[in-house]
């Protein structure tokens, strides 16, 4: 069977940046619970000229860029996102039409006309699904290319329990057949549960309640017979439309944290279980020299992963955890949580995950949530550390394990090959990162409400420019090309 997988892969992350020490000072919250607690350090953050489509188009362009690949040899670009644009027209058509703009002139106009482009969504999996679905697309074609990304904006209310893992970036991969930096295996992982752990639900508003309370607010009640006249003579798009309810869309998420965190455990296990019914030779805490993991925080895989790591330890090893921590009152599946604990802080724990999950952790850290893009920096973060400690990484074994709330996971994986540096981005992205400018928190919030409508720093490449107002057309995004 001819080897698929990821050709190269290239990413994109906002330059603005706001410490998490700053965010911890100005909500009152100990420094050491965020950083030490869960391995946070900074929040990227976009400008007011930053969107979903211009970080999903500029990772592309890097890749295409870099690798020299001539568009119109690329058979698809699919996107994993849950920061959709438009409830109709997929965020990638934004995003094809922005790279074309931007290479038509080495490679003429429409150069991405016979390109397939979709968007999947399912919360943090989105890419991951994309992942998958393209590899197996490129068995069947093995002469087709084809570009994932994953790319999001994790936004959270002020002041709420996941403000502090906040972030934003896109991850974009070139799949092909003989990929030059990960083959992967054909048999994955998948469990499926319908979850509510995390939405963005569509809230609705009576126009009348609407108009009352604004009379409220400037001291004028107004009687309900007035409301009915004003909204039967209005003629504008908003109070004058047939409805009499307005639909509103928050990007910040309803969500409930224990229960979300309960509900990855619960079906990455499931997924993990059912790939190794595929494989059954497989062992992973044996095979797998690295495991990637999606990271709403930093730290959540280290934390999640405890009992997984528990139930597949070998028995004579598990035999010396009991002599170190005491015997547990239970067992797997139902391990005694005061012996999870232990084992969390043990010598032999902490080794497995400085030396398989830690190195994925750097870059999250820096950035925050990356929502469907988070396990790709996460698999992007060890590819770095690697090449900056000069490791050899070809034949390393890379164990990946998605989530998406609502609920899914999957679990999969595959093997370095040995051109991998050259798939990489020619700039180091820790050195990237260190770069970025630092903002102040008031300039945070006021981004966050929107109350910032030129753009913090300038900056060149694909800016979003402004939202059509024209019949017909209202509500589009215009972009255009910038240059500092």
């Amino acid at each position: 069977m001819t080897k698929t997988g990821i050709d190269a892969i290239h990413y994109y992350v906002p330059s603005l940046v706001l410490p998490i020490s700053a965010l911890a000072e100005a909500r009152g919250i100990e420094y050491a619970k965020l950083n030490k607690g869960l391995g946070l350090e900074g929040m990227a953050l976009c400008d007011a000229d930053e969107d979903v489509a211009t970080m999903a188009a500029e990772a592309a362009i890097n890749l295409i860029q870099e690798q020299g690949l001539n568009p119109q040899e690329i058979d698809r670009i699919y996107l994993g996102t849950e920061s959709a644009l438009d409830a109709a027209k997929p965020t990638a058509a934004y995003i094809l039409g922005i790279i074309e703009d931007r290479l038509q002139v080495e490679y003429g106009e429409r150069c991405l006309q016979n390109c397939d482009v979709i968007d999947m969504t399912f919360a943090c999996i989105g890419g991951v699904d994309a992942l998958l679905n393209s590899a197996d697309y490129i068995r069947l074609r093995p002469q087709s290319k084809a570009i994932v990304i994953a790319a999001d904006k994790a936004q959270y209310d002020l002041a709420s329990t996941g403000e502090y893992t906040q972030g934003a970036g896109a991850v974009a991969m070139l799949i092909s057949a003989n990929p030059r930096l990960l083959s992967l295996e054909p048999e994955f992982g998948v469990a499926t549960k319908s979850e509510y752990d995390f939405f963005k639900p569509r809230r609705l508003f009576a126009k009348s309640d609407l108009l009352q309370a604004a009379a409220q607010l400037l001291g004028s009640p107004i009687k309900e017979e007035d409301i009915s006249a004003l909204l039967a003579s209005a003629e504008d798009a908003f109070w004058g439309s047939d409805k009499m309810e307005i639909e509103l869309f928050k990007e910040e998420p309803v969500f409930d944290g224990p229960y979300s965190n309960d509900c990855y455990k619960a079906r990455t296990s499931e997924a993990l279980a059912h790939l190794e019914k595929q494989r059954p030779e497989l062992s992973i805490l044996k095979d797998w020299d690295y495991t990637v993991f999606h990271l709403p925080y930093a730290y959540q895989a280290r934390r999640m992963f405890t009992e997984m790591w528990l139930d597949r330890l070998p028995s004579s090893d598990l035999a010396s955890l009991v002599d170190e921590l005491g015997q547990p009152s239970g067992e797997s599946p139902n391990w005694d949580p005061t012996f999870v604990k232990a084992v969390s802080k043990s010598e032999a724990y902490r080794q497995f995950v400085a030396t398989k999950i830690a190195p994925g952790e750097r870059a999250s850290s820096q950035i925050g949530n990356m929502y469907t893009a988070s396990l790709f920096m996460s698999f992007l973060s060890i590819l770095e550390s690697a090449r900056e400690a000069n490791e050899n990484l070809a034949g390393k074994q890379m164990g990946f394990m998605a989530y998406g709330s609502g609920s899914k996971s999957k679990v999969f994986f595959g093997s370095l090959e040995t051109q991998w540096k050259e798939a990489l981005p020619k700039d180091a992205l820790f050195s990237r990162l260190a770069q970025r400018q630092t903002i102040d928190f008031k300039t945070y919030e006021a981004l966050h409400k929107g109350e910032i409508k030129e753009a913090v720093l300038a900056r060149s490449g694909s800016v979003f420019q402004a939202l059509a107002q024209e019949p017909n057309r209202e509500g589009y995004r215009y972009y255009a090309q910038a240059s500092k």
